[in-house]
């Protein structure tokens, strides 16, 4: 089925680490292996990056992760960006905060609000089975844009994503497969929501899509290939809201 719409380092064993960054133009660089990890990073500042060692690196078969990052953008025209290039295993948890906010998906933490600029980019290929993403994307003082793409595979893995308030909001996501359970909500006023969606078949899928904000002009735009094939899989929901 097809829709479209417009409205006009190694670390091992139990590890736990919690870094915090006042400063602009850091990069930090992953490596790891090995089970129960518990990474804690926050970045304050512009320009900040948290990545793969290399495009050789990978986080592999390492299950019961625990990841938290935020990331806060301190000046409009500037990026900060997570990218995971590869990741897999089964019973992590990610929790991706730029910008930042939440509540729900059942919160434990973040918020912070005092106005910042934007200009966020997140990536990751994740493979693995009950993997859990749930992340915010959020501004108040600039039209700097969102951005997310994201690639799953494995079973019965859950993502909740919300892209909000000033600037252009961009998610690109293809799953691949099963038992999905998936939110994406881009909300803001006067700005450009656009969701490119790919969801694989036999079974699953269960997705909710939520594009919300007066814009007078439309702007609001989706497209989601579905290919469930049923036995009593599938649901699809798409709201847009002027």
């Amino acid at each position: 089925m097809k829709m479209t719409g417009t409205h006009l380092g190694l670390l091992l064993i139990l590890v736990f680490f919690t870094s915090q960054v006042f400063a602009d133009d850091n990069i930090i660089s992953l490596e790891q292996s090995g089970d129960n990890l518990e990474l804690e990073i926050v970045q304050i500042g512009f320009n900040n990056k948290i990545r793969m060692l290399d495009t050789a690196s990978y986080i592999n078969n390492a299950p019961n992760l625990d990841i938290h990052i935020e990331q806060r953008n301190a000046r409009e025209g500037h990026l900060n960006e997570v990218v995971f290039d590869e990741m897999s295993g089964s019973g992590n948890s990610l929790r991706i905060g730029q910008g930042v906010s939440l509540d729900d998906a059942y919160d434990t933490t973040f918020y912070y609000d005092n106005w910042e600029a934007g200009g966020h980019y997140f990536e990751i290929d994740l493979y693995g089975h009950n993997n859990s993403i749930v992340g915010y994307q959020q501004n108040n003082n600039g039209n700097d844009g969102h951005e997310i793409n994201i690639h799953i595979a494995g079973s019965s893995n859950d993502l909740w994503y919300v892209q909000k308030n000033d600037g252009t909001k961009t998610i690109n996501l293809d799953v691949y497969n099963s038992n999905n359970e998936i939110a994406i909500i881009q909300r803001g006023n006067n700005d450009t929501h656009s969701a490119t969606i790919e969801l694989d078949g036999n079974y699953g899928t269960d997705f909710y899509l939520l594009q919300d904000g007066l814009n007078p002009n439309g702007g609001r735009t989706y497209t989601i290939e579905q290919f469930c094939n049923n036995p009593a899989g599938c649901s699809v929901s798409v709201t847009q809201n002027d």
